[in-house]
């Protein structure tokens, strides 16, 4: 597959500052903090396999089919992307109507925040194991949404931006402090985690709706979350199907 390195560089540099974009090992250099499964996803990429990217996904793809179809049929390239401040990152690119996009990868969790610490075996196994073994968030670049994010970027309900107030609150069927929206649609709406039930095991799903905020609706995470990017990704093209790959 042939990189158009200069037309990567200019549409990420309308969100972001890259100050290295690698696709070979070798030019990842001996200085750059790269997670070695990444550096495995580009190595066996240049012959031609995915194999081991979408093996690490199977943590989670039994549970979201539209994301596992997008993987198979859509993803063009991954790429890694350190930015000017040093973050790393690595990229999903793919066309929508020949249009560039990317989803982006972060490295995995070392350390769960602390105010997450205490909840943080709640959270369901399966992404559990996604933000620890392969990205800590995966959304769409311009936007970071549209996927699960960063766990330093989860929020409660009852953080200051969701501005509700005490007597809604208080009217609501849920603990607001105790729900986490873990998923952004772009919109305004949250995929949240609710983790009020003291006595079960892993918290369950739930949609913040900005329209209709104090009434959240109990969902099925997985089902949600898999709809939703998949809505979102139902217009990216097939693999091979425009001149970026």
């Amino acid at each position: 597959m042939k990189f158009h390195r200069n037309i990567v560089l200019a549409e990420l540099s309308r969100f972001v500052q890259p100050a290295a974009l690698i696709d070979t090992p070798a030019d990842a250099g001996p200085g750059v903090a790269v997670p070695a499964q990444w550096l495995r996803f580009i190595e066996q990429q240049q012959m031609e396999s995915t194999r081991p990217l979408l093996a690490e996904w199977d943590v989670i793809t039994p549970d979201l089919p539209n994301i596992a179809k997008f993987l198979e049929a859509a993803l063009q390239r991954v790429l890694l992307l350190q930015e000017a401040n040093g973050v790393m990152s690595l990229l999903y690119q793919y066309t929508a109507g020949g249009q560039l996009n990317f989803y982006r990868g972060r490295p995995p969790l070392t350390r769960v925040p602390e105010r997450l610490a205490l909840l943080w075996d709640r959270v369901p196994a399966r992404l559990r194991d996604f933000h620890t073994r392969l990205h800590d968030g995966w959304t769409f670049l311009p936007a970071n949404s549209m996927g699960p994010l960063p766990a330093e970027d989860w929020a409660f309900l009852s953080d200051d931006r969701f501005d509700i107030d005490e007597e809604t609150a208080s009217a609501m069927s849920i603990d607001i402090a105790r729900v986490a929206a873990v998923f952004h649609n772009g919109g305004g709406d949250y995929l949240c985690l609710n983790f009020g039930d003291s006595h079960a095991s892993e918290a369950s799903g739930l949609i913040w709706w900005h329209e209709d905020p104090a009434n959240p609706e109990p969902v099925d995470f997985w089902g949600v979350l898999d709809a939703w990017v998949g809505i979102f990704l139902e217009e990216a093209d097939r693999r091979g199907s425009n001149i970026l790959t």
